[in-house]
């Protein structure tokens, strides 16, 4: 334990609590030859840590022990078994910092060790510090040309001389030629990137002006130029191929630096799109296209066919984004319909906004400019028709949810009542075509994670199987609507039913089916009509033995209209029945009917007044009871026997010491216009 903890040098462990564990630990390592290291570090959460292994998280600083053999570890061996070491910050820039501080100049420096093992030792120790100086700054995205400090105080006419050196040099300036190599083409494909936006794209021309900048100024460093000058002394064959790529890199860097320029105009439009919902961007559209056109006119190295494809194929991309982070897949499949399918609208209006108004400027250029448009419109926007093709697709679902699952806006529509006998069966029914719906909406919702990726093909195997589910659904929802329609006997009825199943006939499936039922519906409404029609044509139609005949009539046949009447009613007033023929053709037979009632109301009524008296107020002034003169103190009735032959109905006052020359009767007239009530003194 003290060979250990005097080794280990460490901020804040004289201050650290060391325990039993830390000891047990210890213990196993010194005496377990398969544990190869033991890693002492400070969590600032645990406090003092040791390890048999490396830290799964970055520790700022960390003392290691390596062991060398598998032997235990004793006082005797622990020299010879065990390395040991600091590490502060990365691992790899701190090996760096290590080997070139500390090993590296002891290492060059050393004239002890015979000629061919130090050239040799040399060789390797050269390959890879050159190896991990690139590791360790492209870890921060920059290229960093390993310059060896072996020559750098030797004269090139002495440097020439010794050729062991020289092949070191070429072998650094081979690794600076790969270097430069894999930056420009690494260029290259981040320029053609697939899924960038139109920010990516300034970004990548930033780090590349960057880069290309970084590397410029380090072929022009004494150490770089110092080691050209030792090659082209040398004659070497590997110096001509370095100096052109030299010149790529800084044609390169100029050229870099132009389209940043160029790109930046277009750096705070894009910001501002990041906050507009996807229905909002429309108005936004027209001004980056004429700033696009203002780059491919002005800029002398981004004004090529390819670039400017490629940059409003990133705008495609940028769009897409935009629509996809105002999506929500979770709203959509919990059941907020109405809301997804607004966004869903407003992300389809948006693409289509942009594909609109692409064309607008194509044809603006095309009028106005001698430079032709020849830019490839089908790579810019197939992934743009694709997208509103997957919007499509959802705007389905969340139909399909409202059609088969009741959901409306994050909550459940109530469960339709269906009354009769076969009620609760056409309940049970549609409350499992219900549950079978929402165990393929979880199938297709499993996979939603590559949904809104339009270059994920899976999502077109789930989605048609999804379709074909539907498409069972609808069957079985055509069964149900059929078999709920057997025991319908009246309009009413009816009525009810296609107001409950009007919520899927929107789906061209059951559209049929629903519009089938119309039809029957319309027909029971055509039945009822010829019922009225056969009561109507009946030459004495029965009347009440206390009905008169013309009012008895006129009274029948409004009631026959009152029954058609209330009928039409219920069909005007479902405003989700569909327009068809059948139901014209039935209005319009309601309507001939109303007329041919209301004409045979008239004629009734015309009937009566014609064989009225002229003068029939006249006999108002006719007593209708007179003394007998026959029989003396009775009184006898004074009714015209042959014109009206009114009948008393009923004698409103008579009381016990009432005379029979005080008497009210009310007489009823055989006419439905009028009655009569009068006092006889």
């Amino acid at each position: 334990k003290p060979l250990f903890l005097s080794r280990a040098v460490l901020t804040g462990l004289a201050d650290a609590t060391w325990t039993e564990e830390h000891d047990g630990i210890l213990k196993r390592f010194a005496q377990d030859p398969s544990e190869p290291i033991l890693t002492i570090f400070i969590d600032p959460c645990l406090g003092l840590k040791i390890d048999l292994g490396m830290p799964v998280q970055t520790q700022n600083q960390i003392v290691y022990f390596i062991r060398h053999a598998p032997v235990p570890i004793t006082p005797e061996n622990f020299e010879a078994t065990v390395q040991f070491g600091t590490v502060r910050g990365s691992y790899i820039p701190a090996l760096l910092r290590l080997l070139s501080g500390v090993f590296a100049p002891q290492i060059f420096t050393n004239t002890t060790w015979p000629e061919s093992i130090r050239n040799n030792f040399a060789s390797h120790l050269h390959r890879f510090l050159a190896c991990l100086t690139d590791t360790r700054y492209k870890l921060e995205g920059h290229t960093v040309l390993y310059i060896p400090a072996e020559a750098m105080n030797m004269k090139p006419e002495v440097v020439v001389k010794d050729k062991e050196l020289v092949q070191r040099l070429e072998t650094s300036m081979i690794h600076w030629t790969r270097q430069i190599k894999e930056v420009l083409s690494a260029q290259e494909t981040v320029e053609t990137g697939e899924n960038l936006g139109p920010s990516e794209e300034i970004e990548v021309w930033r780090n590349r002006c960057m880069d290309l900048s970084g590397i410029s100024k380090q072929l022009v460093k004494q150490g770089v130029k110092h080691i050209e000058s030792i090659l082209h002394l040398a004659k070497s064959s590997y110096l001509a191929p370095f100096m052109k790529l030299a010149q790529q890199i800084q044609d390169g860097s100029r050229q870099a630096q132009s389209n940043l320029t160029f790109l930046s105009i277009l750096k705070e439009p894009y910001q501002e799109l990041a906050y507009m919902r996807p229905r909002d961007i429309s108005s936004k559209l027209p001004n980056l296209i004429s700033l696009i056109r203002i780059i491919w006119v002005n800029s002398p190295h981004y004004n090529t066919r390819e670039r400017l494809t490629s940059l409003f194929r990133k705008m495609s991309n940028e769009i897409i984004r935009l629509c996809c982070h105002a999506i929500s897949l979770d709203r959509i499949f919990e059941g907020y319909v109405t809301s997804s399918k607004e966004d869903l609208q407003g992300c389809i209006s948006c693409c289509h906004a942009w594909k609109d108004h692409y064309l607008r400027a194509v044809q603006m250029h095309t009028q106005f400019s001698t430079r032709g448009w020849v830019l490839d419109q089908t790579s810019i926007f197939a992934q743009v028709d694709a997208f509103v093709q997957r919007c499509k697709d959802l705007i389905e679902v969340c139909d399909c949810q409202y059609h088969f699952a009741r959901w409306e806006d994050g909550k459940q529509g109530p469960l339709p009542c269906f009354f009769g006998a076969q009620g609760p069966q056409i309940t049970r029914n549609l409350l499992e075509i219900e549950d079978i719906f929402h165990r393929n909406l979880h199938m297709l919702r499993a996979v939603r994670g590559g949904i809104l990726d339009v270059k994920n093909t899976s999502w077109h195997e789930d989605y048609n199987r999804f379709r074909a589910g539907v498409k069972d659904l609808e069957v079985m929802t055509q069964n149900l609507i059929t078999s709920a329609f057997e025991l319908v006997r009246d309009v009413e009825h009816g009525v009810l039913l296609l107001d409950t199943f009007h919520r899927l006939a929107t789906r061209e499936a059951i559209k049929r089916t629903y519009d089938k039922k119309a039809v029957d519906l319309y027909m029971l409404f055509n039945s009822e009509l010829a019922l009225v029609n056969r009561e109507l044509n009946k030459k004495w139609p029965y009347l009440e033995p206390y009905m008169a005949q013309y009012s008895g009539q006129a009274h029948w046949v409004r009631i026959l209209r009152r029954r058609i009447d209330r009928v039409m009613n219920c069909l005007s007033s479902a405003h989700f029945l569909p327009h068809i023929g059948t139901g014209e053709e039935s209005v319009h037979a309601y309507q001939q009917m109303v007329q041919a009632i209301d004409e045979l109301v008239r004629k009734t009524f015309q009937d009566w007044t014609s064989m009225l008296d002229k003068d029939c107020i006249r006999r108002l002034d006719t007593p209708l009871l007179r003394i007998s003169q026959e029989k003396a103190g009775m009184l006898d009735v004074n009714f015209d026997k042959y014109k009206t032959q009114p009948v008393p109905l009923l004698v409103l006052s008579l009381g016990p010491f009432a005379s029979p020359k005080s008497l009210t009767y009310i007489s009823w007239f055989p006419s439905p216009f009028f009655c009569l009530s009068l006092s006889y003194t």
